[in-house]
């Protein structure tokens, strides 16, 4: 298309000056701005992070005994509800055969001697957010059936305890963020003097898994790599790279220019590499880096005038693109399931030709 349009600038100064000139060379300056649509690209917060997987590592992680719920999209947010002990299995820690046998007072249920693992934390591969850091982890310890039962337990990660009663919310994000098993180092059970309980009576424990997080590094969300064709970004073969090589000399600036929305809820960073095709590796050049702030309507542009040697020097060439979230010790992200990134992208080619050629008039 850029080709079509100097031939065309070339031959309407031809006809001008075809019955006037003698055998003569002259210059054509040519000093347009040209700008190129390239892509369109929607980015779905569903196709970054993949729930499914998350619903089966929570449901590993936690073992059988556990059941795993959507809860909320917005922040995105999932609930395991973990049976501890049911009715029959208390009975048989504390050696009796029905709950009107169990005097009024405090058991235990489980020592350090007998610690059991309750979820393998270390093991939970959460995908693209395997490295993140939870703001908060609520948990509570239930008795349910039951009337005038108090359970208290002390739970454990590596070297992290926390002390957890029945009916308290406890934040649990300390034990997740250390990434080691998550034991119940000890439980004990107390029966008030006008208790009731049941062979239905049951212990667990209720932790909701908001996913709102820091990140200590940049944080990869999408790429185009693998995305990327075999063919040249400007339409070059072999046989016409050289004449675009012309053309790239008189380039001054060249920029691309993203349109976009959106509504993840999510600040990003984007980086735009060129790409060697045929080595399916990126260029010399640097990747160029622009802000996507959250928000509908706007436009970041990225000045790639670095990349034209690059581009010259490359047949094919074409762009990767990747979005990253950036670190934050400091913020807090939250994922909104019904979010989207929706991108459109164009280039911006400013030039200033100076184009000899030869006329010669009858």
């Amino acid at each position: 298309m850029k080709r079509f349009y100097y031939v065309f600038l070339l031959l309407v100064v031809s006809m001008f000056l075809f019955t006037s000139c003698a055998l003569q060379e002259i210059e054509i300056k040519a000093d347009p701005t040209l700008q190129v649509p390239i892509a369109t690209e929607s980015i779905l917060m569903s196709d970054l992070v993949d729930t499914e997987d998350i619903v089966i590592s929570l449901s590993e992680s936690f073992g059988e005994d556990a059941a795993v719920t959507h809860k909320s999209d917005n922040p995105l947010t999932y609930g395991v509800d973990l049976k501890i002990f049911d009715g029959q299995e208390i009975l048989t820690e504390l050696e009796l055969p029905d709950f009107d046998s169990v005097p009024a007072n405090e058991y235990p249920l489980i020592t350090s001697d007998s610690s059991i693992t309750l979820a393998s934390f270390s093991s939970c591969d959460l995908g693209i957010l395997e490295d993140i850091e939870l703001t908060s982890l609520p948990a509570t310890l239930v008795v349910r059936n039951a009337t005038g039962v108090t359970v208290e337990a002390t739970l454990t990660s590596g070297d992290t305890s926390k002390k957890i009663t029945s009916g308290d919310k406890t934040d649990l994000a300390d034990l997740f963020n250390v990434e080691n098993d998550l034991m119940l180092e000890s439980m004990s059970i107390t029966f008030d003097e006008e208790f009731s309980a049941y062979a239905s009576t049951t212990i667990a424990l209720l932790v909701d898994f908001p996913f709102e997080f820091t990140i200590t590094d940049d944080l990869e969300l999408f790429t185009n790599k693998d995305d990327v064709g075999d063919e040249d970004i400007f339409g070059r073969s072999g046989e016409d790279s050289d004449d675009l090589s012309d053309i790239l000399d008189g380039i001054e600036s060249f920029k691309l220019h993203m349109d976009y929305d959106n509504t993840t809820g999510l600040p990003l960073k984007m980086e735009v590499q060129g790409w060697d095709v045929e080595k399916s590796q990126p260029t010399d050049s640097d990747p160029v880096t622009g802000e996507i702030t959250v928000g509908e309507g706007k436009t970041v542009e990225f000045d790639l005038t670095d990349l034209i040697e690059d581009i010259k020097g490359t047949v094919p060439f074409d762009l990767v693109f990747t979005a990253k979230l950036p670190k934050s010790e400091a913020e807090t992200y939250s994922l909104n399931m019904v979010g989207s990134l929706v991108l459109r992208l164009w280039l911006d080619l400013d030039t200033d030709l100076t184009i000899p050629i030869t006329l010669s008039a009858q």
